[in-house]
């Protein structure tokens, strides 16, 4: 797999994990095939509520069933991320990296995949809504991970670019 991003961001939010690396990434970088609910379902995936989720394929492609949607999950281990892929136009990436005082620091990017008119329209579009949702689901992510990991987790500020 590449490192290089899918498309161009639409937006990146920051935060951290008072926790190392090699934990983190235990449970951030977890996909297997199986039907999962509730706590089992792969964090990437977000809070699915009640619902069953089916996940085929793998280790580094996956496909997975959320009600009636479909979506591709990617993960590079080695690289250190996971994404997912839904629709015709987004894609949600969570990159771990290791900070300079050995917690670890997330990014979290939605990146529009639409091209021709339509990727030029997305910005303006369905992609204004996924700037605040991928900030709710870094949130989410970095609560989940506080709870799991006992740590605390914080939001860092925006990049001054995004």
């Amino acid at each position: 797999m590449t490192g290089a991003d899918p498309g161009p961001v639409l937006s990146e939010h920051r935060g951290v994990v008072a926790a190392p690396i090699g934990r983190v990434r235990e449970l951030v970088l977890a996909v297997s095939a199986g039907e999962f609910s509730g706590a089992e379902v792969p964090l990437v995936l977000g809070d699915q509520g009640d619902r069953r989720v089916t996940v085929t394929g793998g280790p580094q492609v996956l496909r997975a069933s959320v009600a009636s949607a479909r979506v591709t999950i990617e993960v590079d281990r080695e690289a250190g991320w996971v994404q997912a892929r839904g629709e015709w136009w987004w894609c949600g990436r969570f990159q771990l990296a290791e900070g300079a005082d050995g917690h670890t620091v997330i990014h979290q990017r939605t990146f529009n995949l639409a091209t021709g008119p339509a990727g030029r329209l997305v910005p303006f579009t369905v992609g204004r809504t996924h700037r605040q949702s991928g900030k709710q689901s870094l949130r989410r992510l970095l609560d989940d991970l506080g709870t799991r990991l006992n740590c605390q987790t914080r939001m860092l500020p925006p990049t001054a670019d995004r």
